[in-house]
């Protein structure tokens, strides 16, 4: 595909979805200076949206391998992990080493934990609004930038490299990885604490970039820009990368949080109802803290923090055409994390449920199938020692057929994976034919069936 040709049909797709035409593309270099008037989403936040892989125009840059991560893992997570948790990442076995480099990398290659390349978008237009002499192209501002792929005119496109350098880094991270737990744990997440420290960091720099999740693992990046704190809560606005800056001369959305007594909760934003903050280079900065961390944002301790991270349990299979629903011994569905543009054309495995700290038991699994096609389950559940469970199994499956499996956790010993049942099963779906909805509904019939008990069961 000629990249040029790509590129243009990329700035028009940008351009439009922003209502600024190509004219305002040719806005020479000019002096530069930092906005003393604080982040503006006006002028600060990107003339484009968030996009997705849907709407790649041309390659993405390679993604680390499993092999780089687990590298990493062990070379810059060793001294926070002992730290903060008394974890020595030195000594854990190689499986669990690559069971971790694995759900990472998928979460990384997929952009499973994010709503597009909000967190790329986020951090870069962050750094431009301090330290706008960074702007890699002929603009001022961000909110002038009207692609990711400027200028369209040459085959670099710096903005887009550091977008997308940026979404990956996220993921990889010891600090940010230990504070995404309370995705898993909500009860946990001591909300006061987190907009203390959210209040402090745009004190100090005018800006926060925090994470939005919900109870389905779905998850969003924003960057909060104020704070205002009222009677009954606190508010503070954000830019949203899904819309462009020149929407923002309209309205501008925000965050809510209701106080009762010494607590606060947050109101639904869109799909969202909680957020953390993990840029804890920040947090120092900005307070008399040293050294602060994810135990600073948990009403737990690091050896609760520490229990939940073990067992690991991952369950893959590799083909498209299929879709994978697990469910642990107390009926709830094993989910993993998500963002609204997750990709799962990408990686050796599309179809991926994951726990950290799973529990003894029986987990059931169910393989659907869209299609005809030949797929391999593939589940492994390790803990500090090594494998309890490393199986595969391969199988050819038909439309609307399922197989069932239960995967064994036991509390001592090896585990096992059987395959305990198959057939066709009726699922009843209104306008069939897509993919996606016909994945979905057989993923939500699974987990009701498990929910309510299997034949073999009876």
């Amino acid at each position: 595909m000629d990249r040029g040709i790509s590129r243009r049909r990329l700035l028009s797709t940008f351009a439009a979805a922003a209502g600024v035409s190509g004219s305002a593309a040719g806005v020479a270099r000019a002096q530069r200076a930092p906005d003393s008037r604080g982040f503006d989403p006006t002028a600060h936040a990107y003339g484009f949206r968030n996009w997705s892989s849907e709407d790649q125009y041309f390659e993405t840059p390679p993604s680390p391998s499993r092999s780089e991560i687990r590298t990493r893992i062990r070379t810059t997570w060793e001294d926070r992990a002992r730290t903060a948790l008394g974890l020595d990442v030195a000594e854990l076995p190689r499986t669990v080493l690559d069971s971790i480099a694995a759900q990472l990398r998928l979460a990384v290659v997929q952009r499973a934990g994010t709503n597009g390349h909000c967190y790329g978008m986020v951090l870069t237009a962050q750094r431009y609004f301090e330290n706008p002499e960074t702007i890699p192209v002929d603009r001022r501002l961000a909110s002038e930038i009207e692609a990711p792929t400027v200028p369209t005119e040459r085959p670099e496109a710096p903005v887009y490299e550091e977008i997308v350098d940026r979404q990956a880094d996220q993921f990889l991270r010891f600090r940010a990885f230990l504070g995404r737990r309370v995705f898993l744990y909500r009860h946990w997440l001591d909300t006061a604490a987190v907009l203390r420290d959210v209040r402090d960091v745009i004190e100090r720099f005018g800006t926060a970039a925090v994470i939005l999740f919900n109870e389905t693992r779905l998850s969003h990046q924003v960057l909060a820009y104020g704070f205002e704190e009222r009677a009954g809560g606190v508010t503070v606005p954000i830019y949203d990368p899904n819309r462009p800056a020149a929407t923002y001369r309209r309205n501008r959305p925000e965050l809510r949080f209701d106080r009762d007594d010494e607590t606060l909760s947050m109101r639904p934003y869109g799909a969202y109802t909680g957020m953390v903050y993990s840029r804890y280079d920040r947090i120092e900065a900005s307070t008399d803290r040293t050294r602060p961390g994810p135990l600073d944002h948990v009403t737990v301790d690091g050896d609760r923090i520490r229990e939940s991270l073990f067992p690991l349990a991952l369950v893959a299979a590799s083909s498209e055409d299929v879709e994978l629903a697990v469910v642990d011994p107390g009926g709830e569905r094993v989910r993993r994390l998500r963002g609204t543009h997750t990709d799962e054309s990408r990686g050796e495995y599309p179809q991926v449920c994951s726990r950290y700290g799973v529990d003894p038991g029986s987990y059931r699994v169910s393989v659907f199938g869209a299609g005809r096609t030949d797929y391999e389950l593939a589940a492994r559940v390790t803990d500090v020692e090594g494998a309890i469970v490393d199986e595969t199994r391969t199988a050819t499956i038909r439309p609307g057929e399922v197989h069932e499996y239960v995967l064994g956790v036991p509390e001592d010993g090896d585990g096992t994976l059987d395959r305990v049942r198959s057939g066709i099963r009726p699922i009843h779906l209104v306008g069939a034919g897509a993919l996606g909805t016909v994945a979905g509904a057989a993923g939500y019939g699974a987990a009701t069936r498990f929910r309510s008990g299997s034949d073999a069961e009876r």
